[in-house]
């Protein structure tokens, strides 16, 4: 059983239709450079407190966001052990959020910040818990128990 993919492109090819036989991996709908550029800007700002840096990666398909080097599992957890025998160790606050440019929660993030920047504050924090979440390394889940619910708050009053 052959893949239907290679075959259309070897249709395109034929045809000439060089578009149909490139890669999906960008999608037409993808923030350019420039928008990419400002809403990485403005997501650092947003997130000031917890983010040392936000930036573009072409890595991600299904997923809006993620964090990269993180401390891992065991650090995390001597870090918070030391923490509670008040040793002075702090834990990592800091994290470098890769933001997916083709992503529809992105991309309506990018046009929120402008349109409804409170909303689109509480949307980036959710992206960046999100993202913490997927790399298991979220402290405390109550935190962002009350802007969930802010969250849907304001999707039902739409």
């Amino acid at each position: 059983m052959q893949a239907a993919e290679p075959d259309a492109a070897k249709d395109a090819d034929k045809d000439g239709d060089k578009d149909a036989a490139k890669s999906s991996d960008t999608s037409p709908n993808a923030l350019s450079e420039t928008e990419m550029t400002e809403l990485s800007a403005w997501m650092k700002d947003a997130l000031k407190d917890r983010v040392s840096e936000v930036s573009s990666t072409d890595r991600l398909v299904d997923s809006p966001a993620i964090i990269s080097d993180h401390d891992n599992a065991v650090t995390r957890r001597m870090m918070q052990m030391a923490e509670i025998k008040n040793m002075g160790v702090t834990r990592q606050s800091h994290y470098k959020l890769l933001i997916n440019p083709s992503h529809a929660l992105v991309i309506s993030l990018s046009k929120a910040r402008t349109q409804a920047p409170d909303v689109a504050q509480l949307v980036a924090e959710q992206i960046l818990d999100n993202a913490v979440i997927s790399a298991g390394i979220l402290d405390d889940v109550r935190e962002m128990l009350p802007r969930l619910s802010q969250l849907m708050k304001a999707a039902l009053e739409k």
